[in-house]
């Protein structure tokens, strides 16, 4: 009788296994360097994230913290809080915007063909 799986594919499966693993663990983090705060659609400020130190501050009701390579909104004067709910954001391309206080916080890098966010 034959067999339908080997010891050699076995190993060559947990290999391959192993492998995906490790490069997937070690692979590069496409963090942003810069975030910009908009108000009103507008940019008000941007801000670098490559700080150890953390900033904070507050626009249209809305307190912003920045640094350590990240940025999020701490607290909201808006009713639902969903803006506060989004996190810590710290990828290019993340975003977190408070539509009631028209504020809106994204993350940039330095490649110019990093993921974009449109709301409207």
């Amino acid at each position: 009788m034959k067999k339908l799986v080997t010891k050699w594919d076995i190993a060559v499966i947990t290999a391959v296994l192993l492998i995906s693993l490790l490069l997937f663990a070690f692979r590069p983090k496409e963090t942003g360097e810069k975030a910009v705060i908009r108000v009103d659609g507008k940019e008000y400020k941007t801000v670098d994230l490559r700080s150890d130190e953390t900033e904070e501050i507050t626009v249209n009701g809305v307190s912003v913290v920045y640094g350590g390579g990240e940025i999020y909104i701490k607290d909201s004067s808006c009713r639902d809080k969903i803006c506060v709910n989004a996190g810590h954001l710290s990828k290019k391309g993340q975003f977190a915007v408070c539509a009631p206080n028209r504020v809106a916080v994204e993350i940039k890098g330095n490649d110019k063909n990093a993921p974009r966010a449109v709301t409207g």
